[in-house]
């Protein structure tokens, strides 16, 4: 299994990424995110779906009403005392929503401060219904800003010892559980200065560039995982077991 980096805890790591997003840098980044994940998200058939938003910053992670019928909010216990816009409390690895019952998911800078991203992943496939949309945002590990987070780990910032994370990397993931990324964008073309101002204000290049700080990638669901749940393993085993057969049959005679 895959050794991930050790995450600060909660009451040391939301502080130190609320601080890093109200600085004029990451102003900036989240602006172009939001920008870019609601382009992602937007289609036709936007208005009639049901979204559910999982983001480190819930509380500042605001896009267009209109993309969806619904957004519901989720997030950890540890944000519950700094957001007041969750609508339920619960950990990324267990989330309360029955299967294939929401339309899309934004999983907005979650993979990389998580426990285990594959295990966040794997309990997002679950519940998002078939040719349902999953758009994924996160430091792209080959930018400038990334650059600026190896400084970070230096230093023991808790902001930057996050879990590097590649495209590749997330799409080989994302192949496995079922899913087809269609389409990457990238943000925030920019070196990641607070001063002076030029570096935040300038006009930024095309999404299209991937030397951006930031991606946003989308993915559709379009068959079932090549590997079982674990739930649904462990009731194959029951349902093979002879004995248990055996009683199921006694009992319908």
């Amino acid at each position: 299994m895959a050794r991930w980096r050790a995450q600060h805890s909660p009451d040391v790591l939301l502080p130190a990424l609320r601080q890093w997003f109200r600085s004029p840098v990451g102003s900036t980044v989240l602006k172009e995110e939001q920008q870019l994940i609601n382009r992602a998200l937007s289609g036709p058939s936007a208005a009639r779906r049901h979204l559910l938003k999982l983001s480190m910053i819930p509380e500042r992670f605001q896009l267009d009403d209109r993309l969806c019928q619904r957004q519901l909010h989720l997030g950890s216990a540890s944000q519950s005392g700094h957001s007041q816009v969750l609508d339920a409390v619960c950990d990324y690895h267990q989330l309360p929503l029955a299967n294939e019952s929401v339309d899309m998911v934004v999983l907005h800078h979650v993979l990389e401060f998580v426990e285990n991203p594959h295990t966040v992943l794997r309990e997002v496939e679950r519940m998002i219904v078939p040719h349902g949309k999953l758009v994924i945002c996160g430091i792209n590990p080959w930018s400038p800003l990334a650059l600026r987070g190896l400084m970070g780990r230096l230093r023991r910032s808790p902001m930057w010892q996050h879990h590097s994370l590649s495209i590749n990397r997330i799409n080989d993931w994302l192949s496995l559980l079922g899913f087809e990324v269609a389409d990457v964008q990238y943000g925030f073309h920019r070196l990641p200065l607070n001063s002076p101002g030029f570096f935040t204000t300038h006009r930024s290049l095309s999404s299209g560039l991937p030397m951006g700080g930031v991606f946003v990638l989308s993915a559709t669901k379009y068959r079932a995982p090549l590997t079982p749940a674990l739930d649904a393993r462990m009731r194959a085993k029951i349902l093979r077991h002879p004995a248990m057969l055996g009683a199921t049959r006694n009992i319908r005679q």
